[in-house]
C-alpha cells in the first residue's frame, strides 16, 4: 500500500492512502519512510490547554541572546482572533517548552540553557516588527530536563 500526504485545513500533515494506480507524486515510499522512522518534521505537537492547533515554524539557536539559547518559534492562526490574550496561551508555552522543543533540542550541542517559545499567527521573518501578526513570548530556564518560566 501506499501512502501520500496532504495537508489539513488547519494546515496540520497527515497521511492518507494513495489512489491504486498509486501516487500522484511518486514519493510515497519516502513518505511511508519518514513516517515509520518517526522523523521530526511529521511529529506531532504535543495537546495545548487552550485547543490551539500549532505547527513548529523554526528552532534554532539564538547567537546574539546568548551561547545556549534556542528560539522555537510556533505558528498558532488561532491567536488571531480577538478572544485570545496571553492568558489564555501562557501554559501553552509551557508545554511546547516541556513536551516538544526540550526533547527536540536532546542533543544539541551547546545544551540549552534557555528556551524562548514564540506563538504567531502566521509565519514571520524572525528579528523583523510586523504589527499585523500577534506574537507572544515566553522564556524559560532550562533545569533537570524541566522548562521554568522566566519573568522578563
Amino acid at each position: 500500500m501506499s501512502y501520500r500526504r496532504e495537508r489539513t485545513h488547519r494546515g496540520a500533515l497527515r497521511l492518507k492512502a494513495a489512489p491504486a494506480g498509486g501516487p500522484a507524486t511518486g514519493r510515497s515510499c519516502l513518505v511511508l519512510l519518514f513516517f515509520l522512522l518517526g522523523s521530526t518534521a511529521w511529529a506531532d505537537t504535543p495537546a495545548l490547554t487552550s485547543g490551539l492547533d500549532v505547527t513548529l515554524h523554526d528552532l534554532f539557536r539564538d547567537e546574539e541572546a546568548g551561547p545556549a539559547v534556542y528560539r522555537a518559534r510556533y505558528v498558532a492562526p488561532g491567536i488571531a482572533l480577538d478572544d485570545l490574550d496571553y492568558e489564555s496561551v501562557a501554559a501553552d508555552m509551557e508545554i511546547l517548552c516541556r513536551g516538544d522543543a526540550l526533547p527536540q533540542l536532546a542533543s544539541a550541542d551547546p545544551a540549552p540553557q534557555r528556551i524562548v517559545v514564540t506563538l504567531m499567527s502566521e509565519p514571520a521573518e524572525f528579528g523583523a516588527a510586523n504589527p499585523d501578526i500577534t506574537q507572544f513570548f515566553e522564556s524559560f530556564s532550562i533545569e533537570n530536563d524541566l522548562c521554568i518560566w522566566e519573568a522578563f
